[in-house]
């Protein structure tokens, strides 16, 4: 089984790694995740570097 999943990500950084952190708990190997930052505040892109 395969999973994709589109996140929203508007100044959402302090929620984001728990977020995540739930998604990759789930016991599917086949995950695809698209984040999509339309203008955020909170440095979101160089926020999950360390995550992916």
């Amino acid at each position: 089984m395969s999973l994709s999943l589109v996140l929203p990500c508007y100044n959402v950084m302090k929620y984001l790694p728990k977020c995540l952190d739930s998604i990759f708990k789930n016991d599917c190997n086949d995950i695809e995740i698209v984040l999509v930052n339309d203008g955020s505040s909170d440095d979101i892109g160089g926020g999950v570097k360390p995550i992916f």
